[in-house]
């Protein structure tokens, strides 16, 4: 699931189009519907999204609004989904964040879920391509750690 359809997420829906992934894209701005493949939802229908997500789901947060953002990932996080929830950010958003998160509740075991900022830690651009490239790799590198642990599974319980 990917929030938000600004210059980062327009690149990374472009970037994960030959990737194997199936991209939901979801934002709360009207104007974002002239963007093929985004969905406009009101901000609450996003945090329904984000909460009921899966297990198995990655989830991206790169919305126009901070306080969009928070919801999202609060909800995310609420919900118990997502084996990957990415927020977009500086090391001051994280910090913010977290703060705030666990002033509302959230455990340090849950808050440890919460990926910010996003993509690989080694690529310091903030070209939208670059961080849609980096957050590519890694989405695609849990993807295949997911799976190679699910195909040890499966061997053992043969």
């Amino acid at each position: 699931l990917l929030f938000g359809a600004g210059h980062v997420g327009q690149a990374i829906a472009r970037a994960f189009a030959p990737l194997p992934f199936k991209l939901f894209w979801y934002d709360s701005r009207p104007e974002a519907a002239q963007v093929p493949g985004v969905v406009v939802r009101a901000p609450a229908e996003l945090a329904a999204l984000a909460m009921g997500a899966s297990r198995e789901a990655y989830g991206l947060i790169l919305t126009h609004d901070h306080a969009l953002d928070y919801a999202l990932a609060s909800a995310g996080l609420a919900g118990g989904g997502f084996d990957y929830l990415g927020l977009i950010g500086s090391k001051t958003k994280r910090a913010r964040f977290m703060h705030r998160l666990r002033d509302d509740g959230f455990s340090a075991v849950t808050l440890n879920r919460l990926t910010c900022p996003i993509g690989l830690p080694g690529l310091k651009s903030k070209a939208p391509e670059v961080i849609a490239v980096s957050v590519a790799a890694d989405l695609l590198m849990r993807l295949e750690a997911a799976q190679a642990s699910n195909d040890e599974g499966s061997l053992e319980s043969v």
